[in-house]
């Protein structure tokens, strides 16, 4: 069971709105056991509308679009499926009759343009839409069922839910995805270690992707049940695992703060960082998962030299003689704000972000990471690559990396 979808909109082809919402059908599609093969994005030009819903009928069993209902003269797309059918659009009364209930409720006054939201192609039929004024459509062309909803994503997420996934033809297969995260080495890296683990033939494909540093191996498996695609999936992640190693940071939904957090708590210790270069970076990470505050006692920008040794308490004659990029004060940094904050656990980052600032002894991406605990001091040294909001979000990675494997460490000594 294949599927196709299409996103209409100027917005989308122009890039000022970002498609949220074929990422979530894709999803909700493939728990339905139905893969996606093609995924189109199409401006507000009706023919082109109208070939696009014609060419992914032809190769799919369900195609789903999102966009283009509106009442304005740039919302196209009812006019392309009823071009796409071979037919006309038609009033439908019990359509309009909820469009005007819809304003009246609200007592508002509906304007003559909204009639054409309750225009539809002859043959197709209507998805009800509760929260908006435009209802979705629902046609056959070919051996495809399409169904077209709303591009405001709140209302698109209500129709597919209450409309859409209810008349999903059943796939009789189950597909089982499982994302491994890994971080601290290049996807071509992740390619070599795994070549021959990788497969794009057969019921369980493995593929990567890169995304804010972390490398993700994809699994996908495909059988007759739920249980035969779990067992199938988890027999190529663990020797996946088993090959990755500690650049594994976990499955799922997982992020490196979250990681990060659920090593702290098991092991009820308390981390307080001191950053430079990365600006907050860092906290900003960690407090983006609910309940860091039981963990992550806080931080300290310390951007300039003066705040580093009146917070820090990094000593003058250290920043004087290294410069405040280097090992001797990053090390400093750590253990200043571990010693100020009482935490078991001190992280520091400095470092050129660029693009100016470098020299041939400290070019632009020179960052230095130190971790300081109650076994001591560490400090990491590296050249990031990229350009200067690059080269934060890859020392803040790097700097919370350096927190999950001395945890990790930790735990299994």
């Amino acid at each position: 069971m294949k599927a196709c979808i299409l996103s209409i909109g100027d917005e989308l082809m122009s890039g000022n709105t970002v498609d949220t919402n074929a990422a979530y059908l894709s999803r909700q599609l493939l728990a339905a056991g139905i893969e996606p093969v093609l995924r189109e994005t199409v401006g507000d030009n009706r023919s082109a509308v109208a070939e696009a819903i014609v060419r992914a009928a032809s190769r799919a069993d369900v195609v789903l679009v999102t966009g283009g209902l509106g009442p304005t003269a740039d919302d196209v797309t009812r006019g392309a499926l009823a071009d796409a059918m071979g037919t006309e659009l038609e009033m439908d009364e019990r359509c309009l009759a909820d469009l005007e209930e819809f304003f009246r409720c609200r007592h508002r006054e509906m304007v003559v343009e909204n009639r054409v939201q309750a225009m539809i192609p002859r043959g197709a039929w209507a998805l009800p839409n509760p929260i908006g004024t435009a209802p979705g459509l629902a046609a056959k062309i070919g051996r495809a069922g399409v169904f077209v909803m709303p591009g405001v994503p709140r209302e698109m997420v209500e129709m597919f839910e209450t409309g859409v996934r209810p008349a999903l033809p059943a796939s009789g297969r189950a597909i089982r995805q499982i994302a491994l995260h890994t971080f601290g080495a290049g996807e071509s890296n992740v390619f070599a270690m795994i070549r021959d683990l990788m497969s794009r033939e057969g019921d369980v494909t493995v593929g990567t992707t890169i995304s804010e540093g972390l490398v993700t191996v994809w699994v996908t498996s495909r059988a007759g049940t739920e249980e035969d695609a779990e067992r199938q999936a988890l027999e190529v992640v663990e020797p996946l695992k088993e090959r990755l190693g500690e650049i594994v940071i976990g499955e799922g939904k997982v992020t490196m703060a979250s990681v990060v957090g659920q090593l702290l708590r098991e092991r009820k210790q308390t981390l307080a960082t001191g950053e430079s270069c990365t600006g907050g970076l860092i906290g900003e990470l960690i407090t983006q998962v609910s309940g860091a505050s039981e963990y992550y006692l806080g931080g300290v920008v310390a951007y300039d030299n003066a705040v580093k040794e009146r917070l820090l308490e990094v000593p003058a004659p250290l920043l004087a003689a290294h410069g405040a990029v280097s090992e001797a004060v990053v090390a400093a940094m750590a253990e200043g704000v571990r010693r100020k904050t009482g935490a078991d656990w001190g992280l520091a980052v400095t470092g050129i972000a660029g693009p100016a600032g470098g020299t041939r002894e400290k070019p632009v991406g020179l960052v230095y990471t130190a971790l300081a605990g109650g076994g001591g001091t560490k400090v990491a040294k590296a050249i990031v690559p990229g350009d200067r909001p690059l080269i934060r979000q890859r020392a803040a990675m790097a700097a919370m990396n350096m927190v999950r494997l001395a945890l990790a460490g930790a735990r299994k000594g």
